[in-house]
This record gives structure tokens, C-alpha cells and sequence, in this order.
């Protein structure tokens, strides 16, 4: 399998896959580019439903979206039909049925990174561009980048934090009966590369930080981290599919007045079993 570099020297673009095809060993390269980079670009795929389960399935622990589960209510309507429960339909258009996808309203999709709340989280999205996407956007950015570049000082000072995440449906309080997730913001991922987890705008406050600094430090994280050198813009193209990490990457859409008319597929799911520290 032949990849390239972006000229940003760490978003990866692999040129000669064919998801149709794929075997085991070519998805395990390919978790490992995504562990490595955070984020694997695959273009001119035109994938079946069952071409995306068969792949799906050679990840590792696959989230399924069960349409009774009160806490996903917004995915219940954007199931794709014969899927497994593995797809979504990332879209304003309507089903036979009127009902529309998930996340489909025109105005940009802010920052944010998969299941931020939720300590039992997927560590990769898979968005799969199936029609209409042309002309719309999205950015990943890379916060293994972003850590490497923090001086001693920073480093030393975000070292002990932990975030306090909101939960994704209420951005003012907590969901009555549910506790806070508390993770650091150093992170060290499954191929033991270090960066920052700091999906800021679900982060509701800092633990181990004094009060009177919280403010700053989420200040001057929130620009350090989101600086252009540190960006992917991604033009999409229908069969274009991004491959995300999402402990140390955070992405966000822009907006984009054609919501009805673009679909994309998207996934979740685990890292599949294999050494990564090689």
C-alpha cells in the first residue's frame, strides 16, 4: 500500500486501496497510519452498504446505533436501512419515511471530536462522502502537534489537568443523575504518541488548575491548538473517506447551504488488535 504526505507533513493520503478489496492486513496498516497521523484520507471509494459493514467489521468493537436508546435519540431516524446498526446518515436530506439525518441544519458544526462525554468512547470516525458533497467542508486539526510544540513550561503546567466534559445535549449543565468524565488532556494513545484530548468546547471546567488560572489556560489552548499549522481542510469529493482519530484530533464542518442534498456515512469504532508501538 503507497501513501503520501499532505504538504502539512502529517495528514495521509493513500492513492491505491480499494475498500471493495480490502484484506485484514491493509486495514491494519491503515489503523496505524490513522493512530500515527490522526487522520487517513482514501479517495474514489464507492461503497455499497455492505462493502462499509464488511469493513466496519474488520475494526474493532463497532458502535451500534439501537433507535430505543433514549440517550441516542438523534441517530434513531438516521440508521442506514440493512447496516448492522454501523451506519448514520450524516444529512438535512429526508428518508422515504420524512425523517432527516443526523446533524443535517446548514450552519457550521463547531470543534468537537467523537462521544466527548463519554469515558467508553470510539477512537476512530469514519466518514464515507456518498453524494452532494462537493463545495463543503471540514477541518481536523492535531493535537499531537500542538503538545510537541507547547515549551517546558506549558508542558509542565497541563501535565496534572483532567477536563471536565459537559455532556454533548446540554451545554450548560450536567444531565441530571449522570456524573462529569474527568479525563487528563495529556493523552497517550494506543501507538504511544502523547498530544492533548481537548475537545474545548465540551469541556465544562479544569481539575487541578486554580480557579483563577482556568480561564486563561483554556484561553490560550483553545488558540494554541487551533492555529493553521496545525489544520487539514478537507474540499470534499463524493467517494472521498476520512479515517479520524479522536483522542488527539478535533474536528469541525462548515457550513454549507446544501445540507439537503449532501450525504455522507458515517462510523465509529475501535482500533483493531495489533501492536502499535512497533
Amino acid at each position: 500500500m503507497n501513501y503520501r504526505l499532505h504538504e502539512n507533513g502529517w495528514t495521509t493520503i493513500i492513492d491505491d486501496v480499494d475498500f471493495k478489496t480490502v484484506t485484514q492486513d491493509d486495514v491494519n496498516q491503515i489503523a496505524r497510519l490513522i493512530a500515527t497521523n490522526t487522520l487517513v484520507i482514501v479517495k474514489k471509494q464507492f461503497l455499497t452498504v455492505a462493502d462499509e459493514v464488511r469493513v466496519t467489521k474488520m475494526f474493532k468493537d463497532p458502535f451500534v446505533f439501537d433507535p430505543t436508546d433514549p440517550e441516542r435519540d438523534g441517530y434513531k431516524d438516521a440508521i442506514v436501512p440493512n447496516s448492522e446498526g454501523f451506519l448514520i446518515r450524516v444529512t438535512g436530506a429526508k428518508d422515504e419515511h420524512g425523517n432527516a439525518g443526523f446533524a443535517g441544519d446548514n450552519d457550521e458544526l463547531k470543534w468537537h471530536c467523537n462521544d466527548s462525554n463519554r469515558s467508553q468512547r470510539r477512537s476512530i470516525v469514519w466518514l464515507s462522502g456518498e453524494k452532494g458533497t462537493a463545495g463543503s467542508r471540514t477541518t481536523w486539526n492535531n493535537n499531537i502537534l500542538s503538545y510537541n510544540d507547547l515549551d517546558q513550561t506549558w508542558k509542565e503546567k497541563v501535565a496534572p489537568i483532567k477536563a471536565r466534559m459537559k455532556h454533548w445535549r446540554n451545554n450548560d449543565d450536567n444531565v441530571p443523575g449522570e456524573e462529569y468524565w474527568t479525563p487528563n488532556i495529556v493523552h497517550t494513545n494506543i501507538a504511544g504518541i502523547t498530544g492533548l484530548f481537548f475537545p474545548f468546547l465540551q469541556i465544562h471546567g479544569l481539575v487541578g488548575v486554580p480557579v483563577t488560572e482556568i480561564d486563561e489556560t483554556m484561553e490560550y489552548l483553545t488558540e494554541h491548538t487551533t492555529q493553521e499549522k496545525y489544520l487539514y481542510h478537507h474540499d470534499w469529493e463524493d467517494g472521498d473517506i476520512t479515517l479520524s482519530e479522536q483522542w488527539l484530533g478535533i474536528h469541525k464542518r462548515w457550513a454549507f447551504p446544501h445540507m439537503a442534498s449532501r450525504l455522507l456515512h458515517r462510523i465509529v469504532f475501535n482500533f483493531p488488535d495489533q501492536d502499535y508501538t512497533k
